[in-house]
């Protein structure tokens, strides 16, 4: 074993000790807000840390030398995932590096839902007969089921050994009692005494962002709703990162399932706070996520999804004990976990068609449900068709130098001054004094858009040397724009995007793109009547900026276009809510056609051509219809 070295980051005043050669990424604690998009691979630069003294750290690697240059590592800035320690080192976080934990969008999520749920608490009065007499066949399990039947008209059973173990140590069994009865499980729970507050939990396990909503099973209402970030984002922005992770770090799975289950407990902890409700009132739990997601919170293993041909461990919905997963709920509390379509095509997917009602449409629709990848759901009554599109990480900031989360200082819209010709940014929180610090995904697109629409941006993806705002290199050729000085910044440096940038959003909206003209194709559709966008970043951006760049076909906005905040929170919510939506959920499962892209002929001749920035008339709107 090595020297081992005190490591104190600041200013949490957080200290841990470590061998040399440790790197400060792996040493990091989960509450320090870095940025590891990448996932510790050194190339998107995000992590940057001020790590002093610099001889108590090996020499800036390879990837430090090309991400920071000769200028920024003299001011000891180093990359976290790159930097390992030689001796004792103080590490702070510049502020323009910090990971902000603050979350927008997905727990705003209220009303009133039809409620019918798989599971109902019984509250039984004392039973008014004496005990069965000595010898006879009665026992404790059939008596309380005797007596549930009598008193509410409800049959019971018991399966679970938690309930049974509660019931065991009743030290008066024929007093008052409620029962947690699940209609497939038996009864889960036995508490002493009336107790008939029923609550479940809906969960929306994202890539980036977990929410979840407290319900009244009784009511129907959804009373209290918490979000925060996904502590997984450390190991990288994308289910990609995270599965390699698990393949290369020894207890890897477990690490991560660790991780989201503490947050469910502190986000169930929250949503009860603002409720003035206690934990025991949890009776379910409904849970949607993409399949890694849903497969890490079950403890599966994911390598599978890694690879060739990116099965599933399975595709039918899992009901799971609390206990089992190490949920701070009762034992035997039900963890249901939805159904997936395909190792891409995940349970938010289903989710989302489910609150959008696209089954039972007659004219054809199509979900678009953009996060930290892209998923398409095509068609109506007449069938389903479902597509997963790598579009990355890129649409939520992600991968891209200036990138960051819709957050307070991120540039969310981009405009045209018509009198000028100027770009003018929109940053959220400006109204409370808020700087620009960096451009998220909405205002991304709209950048770009408004790139193109004044002449900036070419159709192959080049910048036009000459105009205001590009910064070109010694050979004339340009290689970023400027949309904000470092004057003006609250980093101190320009908010700019590269050629490498604009190669990202290329490769995104291409995938995107493609996806949905196959899509269309192998469902023979020419345009769809209604367009519902939804996830994360798929609720926020201008979809008319999206057409302007390509990434949405005009075909596929040709009809009614609808932006629903969080589809897939609705869906979680009516399955914790309604048994009868988990049946229609599973038949979604069964009956959708899955279209995996790469195996369709001409994707990569369609993704390369949808990589083009189409040629625009005078309105900024594409000249070509075409798909």
């Amino acid at each position: 074993m090595g020297a081992r070295h005190r490591v104190v980051f600041q200013p949490m005043g957080v200290a841990v000790q470590a061998e040399s050669g440790t790197t400060l990424g792996d040493l990091a604690p989960p509450g320090i807000p870095i940025r590891f998009d990448c996932g510790g691979k050194g190339v998107c630069g995000q992590c940057r840390v001020i790590a002093e003294p610099a001889a108590h750290l090996w020499p800036p690697s390879q990837a430090e030398a090309e991400s920071l240059g000769p200028d920024v590592l003299a001011r000891s800035v180093r990359l976290a995932c790159q930097a390992r320690i030689l001796g004792p080192v103080t590490v702070a976080l510049p502020g323009e590096s910090a990971d902000s934990p603050e979350v927008r969008g997905k727990d705003g999520l209220t009303g009133i839902f039809a409620p019918d749920p798989m599971v109902q608490r019984l509250v039984l009065p004392p039973a008014p007969a004496p005990p069965a007499p000595a010898g006879s066949s009665g026992c404790l399990v059939s008596d309380l089921c005797r007596r549930a039947l009598e008193a509410t008209g409800r049959r019971v059973f018991f399966r679970d050994g938690d309930a049974l173990g509660q019931l065991s140590r009743l030290d008066e069994p024929r007093a008052a009692l409620t029962l947690v009865s699940h209609r497939q499980k038996g009864v889960t729970a036995v508490f002493r005494g009336c107790r008939p507050q029923t609550l479940g939990l809906a969960v929306d396990l994202g890539t980036t962002t977990v929410a979840a909503y407290l319900c009244a099973l009784d009511s129907g209402r959804v009373l209290a709703s918490a979000a925060a970030l996904n502590p997984q984002r450390r190991f990288g922005a994308d289910v990609i990162s995270r599965i390699s992770f698990t393949a290369t770090r020894k207890n890897g799975l477990q690490t991560l399932q660790a991780l989201i289950v503490a947050t469910l407990n502190d986000l169930s902890d929250r949503c009860l706070e603002q409720a003035g409700a206690r934990r025991e009132s949890v009776d379910e739990l409904s849970v949607v996520g993409n399949t890694t997601m849903q497969q890490i919170l079950a403890a599966l293993e994911i390598r599978g999804l890694g690879a060739s041909p990116f099965l599933p461990v399975v595709r039918t919905p899992l009901d799971l004990r609390a206990r089992t997963l190490g949920l701070d709920f009762n034992p035997g509390t039900n963890v249901h976990l939805f159904p997936v379509a395909s190792g891409f095509v995940g349970g938010d997917t289903l989710a989302a068609v489910l609150a959008d009602d696209l089954q039972a449409r007659e004219t054809a629709g199509l979900v678009i449900d953009i996060g930290t990848n892209g998923e398409l759901v095509l068609g109506g009554r007449g069938g389903l068709w479902a597509a997963s599109c790598a579009t990355g990480p890129a649409l939520e900031g992600a991968h891209i130098a200036a990138g960051m989360r819709a957050v307070a200082g991120a540039i969310h819209r981009v405009a045209i001054d018509p009198q000028r010709g100027a770009i003018v940014p929109q940053v959220l929180g400006q109204e409370d004094g808020a700087r620009p610090r960096g451009l998220c995904g909405s205002g991304i697109i709209d950048a770009v858009a408004a790139m193109r629409r004044c002449g900036v941006l070419l159709p192959d993806g080049r910048l036009r040397g000459g105009m205001p705002g590009v910064v070109c290199d010694e050979q004339g050729i340009g290689r970023r724009f400027v949309l904000v000085s470092a004057a003006k910044s609250a980093t101190g440096r320009d908010i700019a995007l590269s050629l490498a940038d604009i190669r990202q959003i290329q490769l995104a909206k291409g995938a995107l793109r493609a996806g949905i003209t196959l899509l269309m194709r192998r469902a023979g559709l020419e345009r769809v009547a209604r367009t519902t966008l939804t996830g994360a970043f798929g609720a926020r951006f201008d979809w008319r900026s999206a057409v302007a760049i390509g990434m949405l076909p005009p075909v596929a906005v040709a009809g009614e276009v609808l932006v629903r905040e969080n589809l897939a929170g609705v869906g979680a919510v009516m399955a914790l809510m309604d048994r009868r939506a988990r049946a229609r959920v599973r038949a979604l499962a069964r009956s959708i056609t899955v279209v995996e892209l790469a195996h369709e002929p001409d994707f990569q001749a369609r993704f390369v051509q949808a990589t083009q920035f189409p040629p625009l008339d005078a309105s900024g709107w594409p000249v070509t219809a075409t798909p």
